[in-house]
């Protein structure tokens, strides 16, 4: 991560590699940090994903559609997107998460609605990259 302006808050998206910290802290991060946890295979990338307290959003990138209706299935979040951006989503459609994440609770006349998971999901076939990336990522 490294600070794009000075006197900015604009950062460029950070990545760490968590995998091997022993007794990792389980925080929601906002800003352009995504912790990386290193698994053997699908079904243990679930149970990892599963395991916070939090559960606002989780995506998966792949081509193959049987995992993606596995995922879909079984993690455990209010957004759900396959081989789509996690952030962007149009201010239209529902929003929130499970557990410590979002609005997940139940009051109001559309309770029923927002209290299943997942919320709302935005689904591809196969990946595209953007026309334009956003500042601080490249090709």
């Amino acid at each position: 991560m490294k600070h794009l302006r000075p006197g900015t808050g604009l950062l460029s998206p950070g990545l760490l590699d968590v995998t091997a910290v022993a007794g990792r802290d389980d925080e929601e991060l906002f800003g352009p940090l995504l912790q990386l946890i290193r698994v053997p295979d699908f079904d243990a990338a679930i149970q990892e994903a599963n395991r916070t307290a939090y559960g606002l959003a989780a995506g998966l990138i792949s081509d193959d559609a049987s995992l993606y209706a596995r995922f879909h299935a079984e993690v455990r979040a209010g957004l759900i997107n396959w081989n789509q951006p996690l952030t962007g989503a149009s201010s239209g459609a529902p929003f929130g998460g499970v557990g410590r994440s979002g609005n997940h609770r139940p009051s109001a006349y559309l309770a029923a609605d927002y209290c299943s998971y997942p919320v709302a999901s935005i689904e591809a076939p196969a990946l595209k990259l953007p026309a334009q990336l956003p500042p601080g990522l490249s090709f």
